[in-house]
């Protein structure tokens, strides 16, 4: 049985045996060395007798145990405080922790006031709606026209448009507005509005 004041020692554990090792350390630090010993001495017996290769698993749990001992004692003679490395670690990320916090605050700050700021300007005129950078490429919306609205935009008469709508058919009445119109606009006649609407 390893000598329970020797130094701890570090080791490097196998992944699926960490939190067993945690384990072990933790009822090793309250004092349970001697009954885990035991204990561990009675469960590698058990395992001995099982499987061939218990007896390389008895002097890796013996090897891990011992390094423990030596761990535990090293750091236990570096720090002459009461605060161990693991303790100090715990305080500077807690440090770290406080100062991101911090930071974020301010960050959240700046975000409330800059809104605040954006929603406290006084709004634009409605003429720089076509100038910004998204709306360009977009023709605006063009709204349905009465008769005399429509002979006024293709430069005709209004009897001239009367006349075209009766003599020709839908379609074709659309094309010869479209050869009409500066834009290049197909217009129709909707017999329930009685307007004149855009076809592109």
């Amino acid at each position: 049985m390893p000598d329970e004041n020797k130094p701890s020692e570090m080791i490097r554990v196998p992944t699926p045996l960490i939190p067993a090792v945690r384990e072990l350390s933790r009822l090793h630090r309250q004092g349970r060395t001697s009954e885990l010993l035991h204990s561990l001495d009675e469960l590698i017996l058990a395992l001995d007798s099982n499987t061939s290769s218990a007896n390389f698993t008895n002097q890796t749990l013996l090897a891990i145990c011992e390094r423990l001992d030596k761990l535990e004692s090293q750091n236990f003679g570096e720090s002459n405080s009461n605060e161990t490395p693991s303790t100090k670690y715990l305080a500077d990320l807690e440090q770290k922790v406080e100062g991101m916090t911090a930071r974020m605050a301010q960050f959240a700050e700046a975000i409330i006031k800059i809104q605040n700021h954006l929603n406290n300007q006084p709004r634009r005129p409605n003429k720089s709606y076509y100038n910004n950078s998204s709306y360009q490429g977009r023709t605006p919306r063009i709204q349905p026209l009465t008769e005399e609205g429509l002979a006024k935009r293709l430069g005709l008469a209004i009897e001239t448009i009367r006349k075209e709508r009766i003599n020709l058919p839908p379609p074709l009445f659309v094309a010869w507005c479209k050869g009409k119109d500066t834009s290049g606009m197909g217009w129709e006649f909707n017999e329930n509005t009685l307007l004149y609407h855009p076809v592109s």
